[in-house]
């Protein structure tokens, strides 16, 4: 028999002997059609005769970080929840005013979401497009529907959090990613990985997916799949993004969502557009005057500084390098495999960290006041238009310093670099900059 809480709207794998408790709906995990198998959980499908076990069976193998399922297993599908109706002045505390820009968003997003079509917000990097949202998530927890803001990104779901938690206090509200070990208990505000969707079946009236280009969705069958398969039948998402990928203009193009733009950032500074530096290679020599000479000016000031590295390598190199020129600062690496990468990036925020080197995990969903953005080696093949656009979206995002400063050291000037550049540019100007 299975154990522990189960709640509706939950989707669970009832291993081969098991028998789950009364209610809610079981249906075969694997099944076949014709000569090949498919994945209830997360629809995959591949040939008879591969990703076998060695007792007999098949598994899938896209949504098995999830846990494994067989075609010996069972999906045990929960109804949908229902939770109270309350008055709307309950559900948010937020007490901020949008812009006009903003509330025009806002209303294209609440339109959409009645009529059950999906919508991306084509927004600039920190244009207030969570704080846009807001309305429509109000809207739709005081009617009693489960609602997720779900990403691709362990980061952005962590930068999120306390932010979602604090404009909608009296709501019970949960995180859930890989490394948040507590299991969903029937909260009805859920930020998630886009991965934790596959855990739910038809369950939530509204689902906010944050960066939705970003790796591991961009280009991901199995994750636009978790989606559409966690809303319920008749509802469609709500996309939110900067840069949006090649997938998403086709869909704009065809007429198959519908858009809001939003060109300005909330405090209605432009976008900073970087500045340009060449150097000979990208190793790090005695001496690098000009990187040397731009974090001294920066923390001169007492502005905090993030370095983007391409490799992992890079950053170590990076640095060492740091800690060896600016001993009296407290100079910090992380990267994607880091387990102390949650701290680390706190005590950045904090302000305890005062140089942080890292990889392009932090190019998406990171607010931190008066900082100053460096980006070695931007000609390198991991830094693409969208990356490169989003980096720079990280400096000038706070209303009392809006104009920070964002570098860029190359060696080869690359079509992604002059790419992202115009981009900015290009939206600098649609919010009526010159």
């Amino acid at each position: 028999m299975m154990t522990g809480s189960f709640y509706p709207g939950q989707q669970l794998v009832v291993p081969a002997g098991e028998t789950p408790p009364q209610g809610g709906q079981l249906v075969s995990a694997v099944r076949a059609q014709g000569r090949q198998l498919c994945c209830q959980r997360c629809g995959a499908i591949w040939p008879r005769g591969i990703q076998t076990l060695p007792l007999g069976g098949a598994y899938c193998q896209d949504c098995i970080g999830l846990g494994r399922v067989t075609t010996r297993d069972r999906l045990w599908r929960l109804a949908p929840p229902v939770f109270p109706e309350r008055p709307a002045g309950q559900c948010c505390a937020w007490q901020g005013t949008l812009t006009p820009n903003q509330v025009r968003a806002a209303q294209a997003i609440q339109h959409a979401h009645t009529a059950g079509r999906g919508i991306l917000v084509w927004a600039v990097t920190g244009a207030g497009k969570t704080e846009m949202t807001f309305p429509v998530v109000t809207a739709a927890l005081a009617a009693g529907g489960l609602v997720a803001y779900a990403s691709p990104r362990i980061d952005v779901c962590n930068e999120l959090f306390p932010r979602i938690q604090t404009a909608f206090p009296t709501i019970s509200t949960g995180l859930r990613h890989g490394r948040e070990e507590q299991p969903y208990m029937g909260e009805q505000l859920i930020v998630c990985t886009t991965h934790q969707l596959l855990r739910f079946y038809h369950a939530f009236s509204l689902i906010i997916v944050d960066e939705v280009d970003a790796f591991p969705m961009h280009n991901s069958r199995l994750l636009h799949a978790a989606v559409a398969q966690a809303l319920q039948p008749g509802t469609a998402p709500v996309y939110l993004t900067a840069t949006p990928d090649a997938h998403l203009r086709r869909q704009l193009r065809r007429g198959q969502l519908a858009v809001a733009y939003l060109p300005r950032r909330f405090h209605g500074a432009p976008l900073p557009v970087p500045r340009l530096h060449w150097c000979r290679q990208h190793t790090l020599t005695t001496g690098f005057q000009p990187l040397q000479r731009l974090v001294r000016c920066h923390r001169s000031a007492r502005r905090p500084v993030m370095l983007f590295v391409p490799t992992v390598p890079l950053l170590t190199a990076l640095t060492v390098w740091l800690s060896s020129r600016f001993p009296a600062e407290t100079v910090v690496s992380v990267h994607a495999d880091d387990p102390e990468r949650v701290a680390k990036v706190q005590a950045f925020r904090d302000g305890r960290t005062t140089l942080l080197v890292t990889t392009t995990i932090l190019e998406r969903g990171v607010t931190i006041p008066h900082l100053q953005v460096i980006v070695w080696a931007a000609d390198h093949e991991h830094f693409q238009t969208n990356a490169l656009v989003q980096v720079a979206g990280r400096a000038g995002r706070s209303a009392d310093d809006p104009w920070g400063r964002v570098d860029f050291f190359y060696h080869r000037y690359t079509l992604a670099i002059a790419r992202a550049r115009r981009e900015i540019r290009q939206m600098n100007r649609r919010g009526g900059f010159r």
